[in-house]
């Protein structure tokens, strides 16, 4: 035993003396304070610091400050709050899970994956009712066949001050032009939709959603409706808790590609998938070579394509090369909002993609470990895009997945200028953008019968040209070589 601790000894043993002759002499209550006093002048002098917390060790940032416009705001990364805001509690401890769903009806619905929606309840005026029109686009019709219109607002009570997600079950079955019914959508008085029009959107007797998070300080969830044109109207609202914090999203991963001309890519963010063929039966081997893909000391990540004979790590020998990079075992998130900034290539059978799979792929297979599509483009299609998500049906066999997707369709080539493609990824939903506005949204309500809803655990990001293979087609004489994907940026908000 060191000096220390006997001196510690010797201590605890004079106030445990000092401590009864008080409790001989003094009341009980008085005792009772300097005991507690003790205590909290005493507790846990480990390493000499008060309390035992160890100062925050240094964190190396992984973002670097964007430069160029998005879907998200500026980063104002920092290092983490050693203190992080203290946990609400529930009747039965931390709040870490919560949903709410309400559907503009007298009565409870079931939707297809057998979640109960409770009746319309804390709307401000307005009127309901029911149609009988087939929606398209999901398989919960019972949700979008009864509206509520005409109200100010809904006031939702939740059970703590967080972030929650809020998705907006739409669909338009009355009008059948657009600016026939528009309106404005805020949360706790910040407005999340302006213009909205369902009918421009998404067409008639089709589900559409608006989809946002807000920021909660009190009890309750304060949502606004402001008609501008005719009355606006809601079919079912999904209130899902998202993070505790109340803070604005903020970036908290990226890649600027700022690196020297011709350096590899960043290998604490990324690493090499090798190979080929994969289950598409594409053309191309995956190297790590430098040839196909290479910082161009412009703050621009190149990921190039050539036609040329090449053994692969697998030791097959094909006829094109390329790069597909992933952040697997580097990064991986849940929930928020990621995209890039991309130059696509051109020419029949070049397939360039950025896209998410489930970090749990090695463990459950795919489609189990789910697929997002933020971006995929055929060559021969230049002004087109598609927006996918995979998962896992059931009935179909092995491998049996659903594909739901939507394209957009831009008025010049996509080879042209720099677009950014992104998806708000938020508990049981996910909606696709296009230079920042939303063209596409599924949710778990919408999936085809029989599919599972598998995007509530971690991803990790790919990027990546695939050549050939049964969607994209084999390049033809018209295709020329090397065809680059130029990425500006990728970045993740939370």
């Amino acid at each position: 035993m060191g000096l220390v601790s006997r001196l510690l000894t010797r201590a605890t043993a004079a106030a445990r003396t000092w401590l009864a002759l008080i409790a001989r002499h003094c009341r009980p209550h008085v005792a009772l304070a300097v005991a507690i006093a003790l205590l909290v002048q005493g507790v846990g002098l480990t390493n000499g610091r008060r309390d035992g917390r160890r100062p925050p060790p240094a964190v190396e940032p992984t973002v670097q400050q964007p430069a160029r416009h998005g879907l998200g705001t500026p980063s104002d990364w920092r290092r983490p709050d050693p203190d992080p805001p203290p946990v609400r509690r529930t009747a039965s401890g931390p709040l870490t899970s919560w949903v709410r769903r309400i559907a503009a009806g007298p009565s409870t619905l079931v939707d297809a994956r057998g979640r109960r929606w409770q009746h319309d309840s804390g709307h401000l005026d307005g009127r309901s009712s029911v149609t009988s029109a087939r929606i398209e686009g999901t398989s919960s019709q019972s949700i979008y066949q009864h509206e509520r219109s005409g109200m100010r607002g809904y006031v939702i009570q939740v059970p703590a001050p967080a972030t929650y997600a809020v998705n907006l079950y739409l669909a338009e079955t009355r009008f059948s032009r657009p600016r026939q019914r528009v309106f404005d959508v805020t949360a706790e008085g910040v407005v999340k939709a302006s213009d909205v029009d369902i009918i421009e959107a998404a067409g008639r007797n089709h589900a559409y959603h608006l989809s946002f998070t807000a920021a909660v300080t009190d009890g309750q969830l304060n949502l606004g409706f402001i008609n501008k044109i005719g009355q606006a109207k809601v079919n079912g609202i999904e209130v899902t808790f998202l993070r505790r914090s109340t803070a604005a999203r903020r970036l908290v991963w990226s890649d600027e590609f700022n690196g020297a001309q011709n350096s590899p890519v960043d290998s604490r963010r990324w690493w090499h998938e090798t190979g080929g063929a994969w289950g598409e039966g594409e053309l191309q081997s995956y190297t790590p070579r430098k040839a196909n893909s290479y910082q161009d000391g412009r703050g621009r990540l190149m990921i190039v394509a050539r036609a040329e004979r090449f053994r692969g790590a697998d030791s097959i020998t094909r006829d094109y090369t390329s790069a597909r990079i992933s952040t697997q075992d580097r990064y991986s998130f849940r929930y928020g909002l990621f995209e890039a900034r991309l130059q696509m290539p051109v020419g029949r059978g070049v397939w360039p993609a950025f896209w998410a799979l489930g970090a749990d792929i090695d463990q459950s297979g795919w489609p189990e470990c789910g697929e997002i599509d933020v971006m995929e483009h055929l060559g021969q299609e230049p002004t087109t895009a598609s927006g996918t998500i995979h998962g896992p049906r059931d009935g179909g066999g092995a491998n049996a997945d659903y594909e739901p997707g939507r394209s957009v369709v831009h008025t010049t080539p996509l080879a042209q200028d720099f677009h950014t493609y992104g998806v708000q990824w938020l508990p049981g939903s996910i909606q696709f953008y296009f230079d920042g506005r939303a063209y596409w949204s599924i949710t778990a309500a919408d999936l085809p019968a029989g599919s599972r809803w598998v995007f509530d655990h971690p991803f990790f990001l790919i990027l990546n040209i695939a050549i050939g293979g049964k969607w994209a087609g084999s390049p033809d004489a018209s295709t020329t070589f090397p065809q680059a994907l130029y990425v500006d940026y990728v970045r993740v908000y939370q």
